[in-house]
């Protein structure tokens, strides 16, 4: 059987942006943090997921086709659904940023 991540290319800042913050997200479920409480960076980890998600999703892989070229590539075509993640990802990031300045 074969590994299902070894096709994940991370060639694009979004998809950067996913890897890391699912990577903190791991860390903070496991590993007791000081100076500053697990849940806020569970907080902050998925706000960081869903802004990931949302511009995966807004940045599909377009092609086109003329005459004698093809020009292929990943620019911005948004949808309800990638603004959807986007709007929670950031609620989500500016209360963990909330929590972390304000709340003790």
């Amino acid at each position: 059987m074969e590994n299902p991540l070894s096709k994940l290319k991370i060639d694009y800042w979004y998809k950067a942006v996913l890897v890391i913050a699912v990577c903190v997200l791991i860390v903070s479920l496991t590993i007791e943090l000081k100076d500053v409480k697990n849940s806020t960076v569970q907080i902050l980890a998925l706000g960081f997921i869903f802004w990931g998600l949302g511009e995966w999703i807004n940045h599909p892989y377009q092609e086109k086709i003329g005459i004698g070229f093809k020009i292929s590539g990943h620019p911005r075509n948004g949808s309800l659904a990638g603004y959807s993640f986007d709007v929670l990802g950031f609620c989500l990031i500016f209360y963990g940023v909330w929590k972390v300045l304000y709340v003790v």
